[in-house]
């Protein structure tokens, strides 16, 4: 004996050796306590955390948008609802329309963020009331919130960023000048309002706003470099022949370019 006390066991005789080696346990120690269930049980738990984290995480990435993610900041948010209603409103129907108004207050016009994430029972409950239901709710059916997000998806108002999870689907919210539709709705528009067609030749287009708009109109807020969509926001103005060599501020001397080609250029 090496002087130290016994320790006793709480399993019966035989089965210590299947702890010690890490066997399975088949029976109930001593104090009644089912060691195997409660080993479970424990893991369950950490699983449940683990997986809490990763949405955490994921909630956390989708606030931190990327660089080329550029949000909207406040000064520009007024410009912006103009333009959905001049030229993105006009070409939805009521459904679409609450929808879009709904996915963009909880988005861009919120902090500037244009990622949101949706489930369609939300959607069902809080966009607007179905016009045929006479029930208590008067709630659309899920069917409704489901076409109509495939309709402004279609129409490019909207763009899936990811698979759904528990908390729903991530959704890209557009702005006009990011929708074919709306660009094409206002070239239409712009064509029957002769005081707003473009300027003249020899008219200032880099230093005046309302012409710089033009020209961004002419390109279809494309990088002419690179094919990339901009904005009106993200889009700048490049001189086809510098001002050096000789250049101007015309129509025809300017192209729409993105921050990043504008700047390699001028490297």
């Amino acid at each position: 004996m090496n002087g130290r006390p016994r320790v006793p066991s709480i399993l019966p005789r035989g089965n210590e050796r299947g702890l010690a080696g890490f066997g399975p346990v088949s029976r109930l120690g001593a104090n009644g306590l089912d060691l195997s269930g409660r080993m479970q049980c424990n893991m369950n738990e950490r699983m449940e955390k683990i997986r809490q984290l990763l949405s955490e995480l994921e909630a956390e990435t989708e606030v931190a948008a990327p660089g080329s993610d550029r949000g909207f900041s406040a000064l520009e948010l007024p410009l912006i609802i103009q333009e959905i209603v001049d030229d993105l409103q006009p070409i939805l129907t009521p459904y679409d329309a609450a929808f879009y108004w709904f996915l963009f207050r909880h988005s861009i016009a919120k902090d500037g963020n244009p990622l949101l994430r949706v489930s369609n029972r939300g959607l069902q409950r809080a966009v607007v009331r179905s016009s045929y239901s006479h029930a208590a709710e008067n709630t659309i059916s899920l069917g409704k919130v489901q076409d109509t997000l495939r309709a402004l998806e279609n129409i490019g108002a909207i763009r899936k960023e990811g698979e759904p999870n528990r908390q729903g689907t991530l959704y890209r919210v557009l702005i006009p000048d990011e929708i074919q539709a709306c660009r094409e709705f206002r070239a239409d528009r712009l064509a029957q309002e002769p005081q707003l067609a473009f300027p003249a030749t020899n008219a200032d287009c880099y230093n005046v706003q309302e012409n710089r708009l033009r020209v961004f109109e002419r390109d279809e807020y494309i990088c002419r470099s690179c094919q990339k969509q901009l904005t009106r926001f993200t889009a700048t103005l490049d001189h086809v022949k510098g001002i050096a060599e000789g250049g101007d501020n015309s129509l025809e001397n300017l192209i729409t370019v993105c921050v990043e080609c504008n700047s390699r250029k001028n490297e």
